[in-house]
């Protein structure tokens, strides 16, 4: 037999050169990825089952896991009792036998030294390839953010106000943490997911301005910017609920694309109602001294007017009586007009709230005027009426005449003897009718209409500017706005938009 050394081809030391330069690879990579890399051989028992695994491969990562105790050459048994108890083992005898990859997180938890691990295993032929890593930061990362996430969701939960997050590439609401009114329907369940334009609804009509302009300026604000408004949202029938709504983007796709922003939305009624009721009951303190002063100031030219008309109905002959026989009805009714308003005066202190029921506008115009008919009659103002079907809204009746009644009278007093022209019409929209009353009087210059409704302001020379206020005072109460357009020398316009009663 020949002890001389075998040669190689070329080819075969090419290949061979191939071979090394890979497994040089293949160990460069075992001994440098931040994994624990090992490989077992199976050892089996007599009847076929798995005995152990020994340790024929393993790099740097899984050595100093094992700190001194250096495993290769020995089993998994040998040196991995703390393996057993986690169900490592069994978990390696299951893939071996079952021919599946293994994918699973253990825990080791010794003197106080918790830790976890992924490891992964696949079996090859009688070979198994595991990998180990220390997934402990991450596992400490994700617990954290499920505390912060139980610490947020108990937030808002507990929260008084609700979380609205609005998304912009759905136009829709991706996000609610609570129900706003299950009475009135509006659920969290109903609403998360619910279009924007199916919100609207809720939205009080004169309001959804506000909402609409709070949308372009959230698309354009800046990350630390708050836009902040007030509106009212629908509960169950015909009342509404005032609301303060505060908005801050949420979430961006790009410097200019904001994806979504957040809402937070809290009930404010009550505060509303308090402080409604603090400048009402100012209002009121106001009005009971501008009443004991009109009391006290008109009541004894009035008794004279009154003793004067009685004179002159006894002094005058039936043919004198037949030329002013109008003009003394006039002044019989006025007086007794104006004694019945300055009992009202004196009652003002008395304030009973606007107790609002299904009224037809059109009957409450035509009573107002038949109330300003001696007005309107020595004024000489012609009067032009566009409205016939009736058109129902919740009014208080009485005093709707009274703040219609101040704004004719007005009209009257600002036009030309004999050349005014009185315009009154109503035009009905879906869910608001709107009454305009024009004049082609003097008019106002704009900064007598920014003033117009304060208490006590008047352009009037024998004027004390309470009559306007009082309009305003009663249009509120009605939940009804009121708009008013001047031109100097062509006269005024009021516009009042009223809610239409749809039950």
């Amino acid at each position: 037999m020949s002890n001389s050394k075998r040669t190689y081809s070329d080819k075969e030391l090419q290949k061979l050169s191939q071979l090394y330069k890979s497994r040089k690879i293949l160990r460069t990579v075992f001994d440098t990825t931040n994994q624990a890399i090992a490989v077992f051989e199976t050892i089996y028992n007599a009847d076929s089952t798995i005995k152990d695994f020994k340790f024929i491969e393993v790099n740097k990562i899984l050595l100093d896991m094992y700190l001194d105790n250096n495993p290769l050459g020995k089993t998994f048994l040998e040196t991995s009792t703390w393996g057993v108890k986690m169900g490592i083992f069994g978990a390696f005898k299951n893939t071996m036998e079952i021919g599946q990859v293994l994918n699973e997180e253990f825990q080791f938890d010794k003197d106080g030294n918790n830790r976890w691990f992924c490891i992964t295993a696949k079996p090859q032929d009688n070979l198994l390839i595991a990998t180990i890593e220390d997934i402990s930061l991450r596992k400490i990362e994700a617990e954290k953010l499920k505390e912060n996430i139980r610490f947020e969701q108990n937030l808002t939960e507990a929260s008084p106000e609700t979380i609205v997050i609005i998304n912009l590439s759905s136009y829709c609401v991706r996000y609610i943490n609570k129900h706003i009114f299950p009475e009135a329907g509006m659920t969290k369940e109903r609403i998360q997911g619910t279009p924007l334009l199916e919100v609207l609804p809720f939205i009080h009509p004169q309001d959804r301005n506000k909402i609409v302009n709070m949308h372009k300026k959230l698309v354009k604000a800046a990350d630390d910017e708050v836009i902040e408004i007030e509106l009212r949202l629908k509960l169950r029938n015909a009342s509404w609920e005032w609301f303060n709504i505060r908005g801050k983007i949420f979430e961006r796709r790009s410097v200019n694309w904001v994806e979504e922003y957040i809402l937070v939305v809290r009930n404010i009624t009550e505060y509303k109602s308090t402080q409604e009721a603090l400048l009402k009951a100012e209002r009121l303190s106001i009005q009971g001294e501008v009443a004991r002063v009109f009391a006290h100031e008109l009541r004894n030219p009035l008794a004279s007017i009154r003793m004067s008309t009685d004179i002159l109905n006894k002094k005058l002959d039936v043919e004198q009586k037949k030329e002013i026989e109008n003009y003394l009805e006039i002044l019989s009714r006025s007086t007794k007009t104006i004694d019945n308003l300055i009992g009202n005066l004196l009652n003002a202190s008395n304030y009973s709230p606007a107790v609002l029921v299904k009224e037809n506008l059109v009957e409450i115009l035509n009573d107002t005027l038949n109330k300003a008919s001696d007005r309107i009659y020595l004024a000489g103002i012609k009067v032009v009426k566009e409205y016939k079907e009736p058109t129902y809204i919740l009014a208080d009746k009485e005093k709707l005449i009274i703040a219609l009644l101040n704004i004719i009278v007005n009209a009257t007093e600002a036009t030309i003897p004999n050349e005014g022209i009185l315009e009154i019409k109503v035009k009905k929209h879906l869910t608001e009718s709107i009454l305009s009353i024009q004049d082609n009087g003097y008019g106002l210059q704009p900064p007598e209409i920014d003033r117009l409704f304060d208490a006590f302001y008047t352009n009037k020379e024998t004027g004390v500017g309470v009559g306007l206020t009082s309009v305003k005072n009663i249009l509120e109460e009605h939940d009804a706005q009121i708009k008013v357009k001047s031109t100097p020398n062509e006269g005024t316009c009021f516009e009042i938009f009223f809610q239409n009663d749809l039950l």
